[in-house]
């Protein structure tokens, strides 16, 4: 009964969504989770794609997500996701099956020491003993809830070790009643400055719907926005968003105040480090969000309540001060990842959302996509690593339709996670830009190695026609964008030409 109180508990508390993979020593609570009413299963035969997986419908949701995951190196692979999910405050609940306290230590068959596996990385974390009360396991598991959720978010580890028999065909499913929990709220007194020269930055938001909020503020103020593809703030286009803000002579601003997550562009952080503004952070997280160290204050507050209060004076014709302009570019007749990015942002449709991977998709979309009204923008920038990518944007399309778009590199790192697609509650385009090796170190000095191609650029001649064609996905060159069904569309760049295509364009804004 022990596996029935506890992912009733969790069902009961809210968790709608649980991830497993096949393996024996968790059949138990995997059985409960497939019998129980309340909750919608997910299988990959892959842990770490299972992870990304859980992390792309937390994101999505942003509410609590369980893994259920067998013994032994099966838990191992979850670090990758966990991780992400703690650099970004992503609520995971991971439920690692463990053999009994008895067969640890002495040789058992696929053991190994999972107290505390993942560290910091975690909220919280428990070994549940293998005998207790009904009370014991449901109270266990609706603190495992409080702790994902409480702030910040995050992942939390339920270790628990199962005896046999680890099947039982007379599985009950004893439903109970929730714990009332109330999470707290920061709020926040009266703040004000007399500057009236102000900027907002934003960076992706705790929540979605903490953008508005900032808007309107921007709005009576009269500031500028300059604002990260990830905030979601260009799914609300304002007469105050500055789009091409990593490239214009930028006003110097004295006051400025940055929302949420660090923002993708390095040149914002290179500027605001040369001009050293008065500089607060608001965010209802206590996370420090300033790797230049320029910050002079910081706020722990709820958004909304935070633009209610906060105070400024206005000047006149400030904002029309910010000349944004649209570039204008040197066309040579390729098409590259640029273009791309212009053509989706005319042709995505407002109910899909939209995920970047790492490396230049992100910094593409940051600089060049400005689509009339999507759903949601999403990428892994926690770590900024490229795993798992397929995985979370199959997870994502559990809420939603998905356009992701992604490299080669990450694509051939995920390639064991495509049938997810295929499982999507949402339709799925897929497209990956292939400059057959790692495109984004092209911008670094080592490009000038004569080892670059071979051990940093990992140049092949690969491509994902057969991919599609092995795991029964429709696939298609970047010639035609179809929104209404899951496919792969492989988008054939050079990088050099990427790369020289960016220059010309930064060196015709230098020279306005």
């Amino acid at each position: 009964m022990i596996e029935s109180w506890m992912i009733d508990q969790l069902a009961q508390q809210g968790v709608a969504h649980f991830c497993l993979a096949p393996g024996s020593r968790s059949t138990p609570l995997a059985l409960a989770a497939i019998e129980h009413p309340k909750a919608e299963t997910h299988v990959h035969f892959d842990e770490r794609g299972l992870g990304f997986l859980a992390l792309g419908i937390a994101k999505a949701s942003q509410k609590p997500v369980a893994l259920i995951v067998t013994s032994g190196t099966a838990v191992g692979n979850l670090l990758p996701a966990v991780m992400e999910a703690h650099h970004t405050n992503t609520p995971l609940i991971l439920v690692t099956a463990d053999r009994p306290h008895e067969l640890r230590d002495c040789s058992a068959n696929q053991t190994t020491d999972q107290v505390k596996i993942f560290q910091s990385f975690v909220r919280w974390q428990t070994d549940l003993p293998t005998e207790m009360d009904e009370k014991f396991f449901r109270s266990a598991m609706a603190q495992a809830y409080f702790a994902s959720m409480k702030n910040p978010p995050g992942p939390v580890h339920i270790n628990c070790p199962l005896r046999d028999p680890l099947y039982r065909p007379d599985l009950k499913i004893v439903e109970g009643k929730p714990f009332q929990m109330t999470l707290p709220r920061h709020a926040i007194d009266a703040f004000c400055t007399h500057k009236s020269r102000g900027a907002i930055l934003i960076g992706r938001l705790p929540d979605r719907k903490d953008v508005l909020p900032i808007l309107d503020l921007a709005k009576r103020l009269q500031w500028p926005v300059l604002a990260d593809i990830l905030s979601n703030a260009r799914c609300y286009p304002t007469p105050n968003q500055v789009r091409y803000f990593d490239y214009i002579e930028k006003p110097t601003p004295d006051f400025v105040l940055h929302f949420g997550e660090k923002m993708t562009s390095k040149r914002i952080l290179e500027w605001l480090k040369k001009i050293r503004p008065e500089m607060v952070h608001v965010s209802p997280y206590p996370e420090l969000q300033d790797p230049e160290r320029i910050l002079t204050g910081r706020v722990q507050a709820d958004i909304l309540e935070f633009c209610d209060v906060f105070e400024a004076n206005t000047a006149p014709d400030w904002l029309e001060s910010w000349k944004d302009q649209e570039p204008e570019f040197e066309e040579s007749g390729a098409f590259t990842e640029v273009h791309a990015m212009r053509k989706i942002g005319e042709v995505l449709p407002p109910d899909f959302g939209a995920f970047f991977g790492n490396g230049m998709p992100i910094r593409d979309a940051d600089h060049f996509l400005f689509p009339k009204a999507p759903k949601a923008f999403f990428s892994n920038r926690g770590l900024s690593g490229i795993d798992g990518n397929i995985a979370t944007i199959a997870g994502l399309a559990n809420e939603m339709p998905m356009l992701g778009i992604i490299g080669d590199q990450a694509a051939l790192y995920d390639l064991n996670s495509l049938p997810l697609i295929q499982k999507a509650k949402y339709p799925v385009i897929l497209i990956i830009s292939n400059n057959f090796g790692g495109g984004i170190f092209h911008h670094l000095p080592i490009a000038s190695s004569p080892h670059f191609e071979k051990y940093w650029a990992f140049a092949h001649d690969l491509g994902f026609e057969k991919a599609a064609e092995m795991f029964r996905i429709p696939y298609g060159k970047f010639d035609a964008l179809a929104f209404d069904r899951t496919m792969i569309i492989e988008l054939i760049t050079d990088r050099n030409e990427n790369a020289r295509y960016q220059k010309s364009f930064q060196s015709a804004y230098a020279h306005k």
